[in-house]
């Protein structure tokens, strides 16, 4: 059988590829501006003026897929980093932006021949002398992908404008039935490619000024998109020494000029000496700096550099156990030290061996020998109402000093206390007492910002929430409440008139908008999130339960590109097969919180949220009336959990870590690698915290 009933949708299954009668004209990128109805009267002046302007769109959505982007990067390095390839895979304009991309990345990166591969629909030979009609042909992908034996390695990167080229689809089905982690990159929402991926980065940047002609902001959105997938895979490859290109390939005298420059800027050295080291290791910037800084010979050097994976910046911080070391920087002789572990969750992914801190800083990862334990990020929780017997919202300032030890003393290094409902004045005190202690830290987890749950929150889904302080969404109050101190996150309702509004306006002012305590549909979710809304409170709690029919404000979050999620799997907010729902769904998005409360770490009994009593009982608070009140166990409880449930430990380390911190949008959270912070903690194979390190010190257990 041949011709379009023969191509496979793809999963493998006839159907999925839109059928000839489906309209590509609805598309975004397809669209007719009514008001460029003269184009072809302006005149060249007006013309490039027009074009130049309209360009300021792609950076706006771009912004949108940022934090999809930094998935796909994860999943990128994590496959070259295990031997795989980057492979790009388009048709037409999205086919050569991949091949342009794949060609680059040798001489600024020095990337290995086939490390970074373009598959372009009618073969290379299309580049030069277009072949549009191959485009159509879902099988041709498939083959294209099995000519090149992609595997479980390599991650797949398919582009189309539309977001439903065949060729792609065919191709990155293929890529999925082998294993290989998928990334979509589409200008249009919610594409049948954007569906087949592992990740969708979904740019709509509407219609041309040409109509259809998605050479031109798509076009531009794309070639922005492969160059950050490929150019931040490769910072975090090693590839970049600060942002100093220390794999470029010195083949002419402009690239050898500039390695000169390179290894200068490094070894703070002369011209002369970078230049004689880099002759000496044959134009080489990373074999030349380590000649300068580390005093060995060429073969050292090389061989320094293969046990650091690469990366110079770990060679040059490689230490000698129990032994100073010199360092770059001009700070003399200091003293490293081995945390004795048997490996650590670096970017997501685990690596084996020993890791070396200096001071407070991390210097050194996978490096020979070790001993027991995984060594990880210090956690981070974006919902803490309160623990140790202090309640956030009317803890003193030597209290709130006292809970956020407590919390440090159990793992978590980062936090947002969360604030429930409250008198405004109560709320407005409360915020200035937590500011206070962010500016002025004492001796435990850092405050990355105040989370505000409420007051603009749904009555049909108040949770613990005192109904006589809800408030409809209000400019006025919001203003009020941030001008109190950092907020850095506000929970509210989306189905609340002028809740849209309250959106724009704490993305004006960079706070995070989270949905929760709703009774949102799906539409009024998604219309949230189209505003500038990013993340889920606690999903599955305070909101409509999922249903075939009104799959609400769970399912839009779970189903949308970009949204971050974050649950309470402390085992009783959330049964075990949703929380493995949630992640199996979009567990490159999904976070934990605790939603710990007062009685977190304190003996079972009488204790508040707020002004809210509630009493504890089994392990669980409730309020007079039976409502579920808070958690009392702290976050490390949740990452233990997950693990129980069978995610590897790298993926449940993550949700704690990295990507709360992301959220958070805080630089040093979350992160383990040579330069970050030393806050660390040390875990078991079932990801219980058995040691606590903050700021490079030993921390006393809770």
């Amino acid at each position: 059988m041949s011709g379009p009933a023969a191509r496979r949708d793809p999963t493998g299954s006839p159907g999925a590829v839109p059928p000839p009668d489906e309209r590509i004209g609805g598309l975004g990128t397809e669209g007719v501006r009514p008001e460029l109805g003269e184009l072809d009267r302006l005149t060249s002046i007006e013309l490039v003026e027009l074009m130049c302007a309209d360009t300021r769109r792609v950076p706006d959505a771009l912004v949108q897929a940022v934090p999809d982007l930094a998935l796909a990067v994860d999943a990128i390095v994590a496959g070259l980093e295990a031997g795989g390839r980057l492979v790009y895979v388009g048709a037409g304009t999205a086919g050569r932006i991949g091949m342009l991309d794949a060609a680059e990345a040798g001489p600024t990166f020095n990337a290995p021949p086939g490390q970074v591969v373009a598959v372009l629909a009618g073969g290379s030979d299309a580049f030069a002398a277009p072949a549009e009609n191959a485009e159509d042909d879902a099988a041709a992908g498939a083959v294209a992908l099995r000519a090149i034996d992609v595997g479980p390695s390599d991650a797949v990167v398919g582009i189309s404008a539309s977001g439903r080229t065949p060729y792609v689809l065919g191709a990155l089905a293929e890529a999925k039935a082998r294993g290989a982690t998928t990334v979509g990159v589409a200008c249009n929402p919610a594409t049948p490619l954007g569906t087949v991926a592992d990740v969708a980065i979904e740019i709509p940047v509407g219609p041309e000024v040409i109509a259809g002609s998605t050479r031109l902001n798509a076009g531009t959105a794309q070639k922005v998109v492969v160059n950050v997938l490929s150019t931040a895979s490769m910072v975090r490859l090693g590839k970049t020494f600060g942002n100093l290109m220390v794999d470029v390939r010195a083949t002419n005298e402009k690239l050898r000029d500039r390695a000169v420059r390179i290894v200068m800027a490094i070894t703070a050295t002369t011209a002369d000496v970078a230049r004689a080291a880099l002759e000496r290791a044959g134009w080489q910037p990373k074999v030349a700096s380590l000649l300068v800084m580390r005093g060995l010979d060429v073969a050292g050097a090389e061989e320094l550099l293969a046990a650091s994976a690469g990366r110079l910046r770990v060679a040059l911080d490689s230490p000698v156990p129990n032994a100073p070391t010199t360092r770059p920087g001009g700070g003399g002789t200091r003293r490293v030290r081995r945390l004795g572990v048997a490996g650590a969750v670096v970017g997501g992914v685990l690596v084996g061996g020993d890791v070396a801190i200096e001071s407070d800083e991390v210097v050194a990862v996978g490096l020979a020998g070790g001993g027991s334990g995984i060594a990880a990020p210090g956690l981070v929780d974006l919902q803490v109402n309160g623990y140790a017997g202090v309640d956030a919202l009317t803890g003193t300032h030597e209290e709130l000093e006292e809970m956020s030890l407590a919390l440090l003393r159990v793992g978590v290094v980062a936090f947002q206390p969360t604030l429930i409902t409250a008198e405004p004045t109560q709320t407005v005190d409360a915020i200035g007492r937590l500011d206070l202690l962010r500016r002025r830290p004492g001796r435990g987890a850092r405050i990355l910002g105040v989370h505000l749950e409420g007051p603009f929150l749904s009555r049909r889904r108040p949770g613990t929430h005192p109904l006589e302080w809800l408030r409809a969404p209000d400019p006025g109050l919001l203003s009020r409440l941030l001008a109190a101190g950092r907020v850095t996150m506000v929970t509210l309702a989306p189905e609340l008139p002028g809740s849209l509004e309250l959106i724009e306006a704490c993305r004006r002012h960079g706070v995070v908008v989270a949905l929760g305590h709703s009774a949102a549909t799906a539409e009024e979710a998604r219309a949230a999130f189209d505003a500038g809304a990013s993340a889920v409170t606690h999903l599955f709690n305070a909101m409509e339960p999922l249903s075939a029919r009104a799959p609400g404000l769970a399912a839009a979050a779970l189903t949308r590109p970009g949204v971050a999620v974050q649950l309470i799997a402390d085992g009783r907010h959330v049964s075990d097969d949703m929380v493995r729902l949630a992640f199996a769904a979009a567990g490159r998005r999904c976070s934990l919180v605790s939603d710990v409360l007062s009685a977190g770490g304190s003996p079972e009994g009488p204790a508040h949220l707020g002004e809210v009593a509630v009493e504890v009982r089994g392990g669980l608070a409730r309020r007079a009336d039976g409502t579920i009140a808070g958690a009392v166990a702290p976050l490390p409880v949740g990452l233990a959990r997950l693990v129980a449930l069978g995610l590897p430990l790298e993926i449940a380390v993550q949700a704690v870590t990295e990507r709360p911190g992301r959220l958070a949008g805080d630089p040093v959270a979350g992160r383990l690698l040579p330069g970050s912070r030393a806050d660390l903690v040390v875990l078991d194979d079932a990801g219980v915290v058995r040691r606590v390190l903050f700021e490079g010190n030993e921390v006393e257990p809770g």
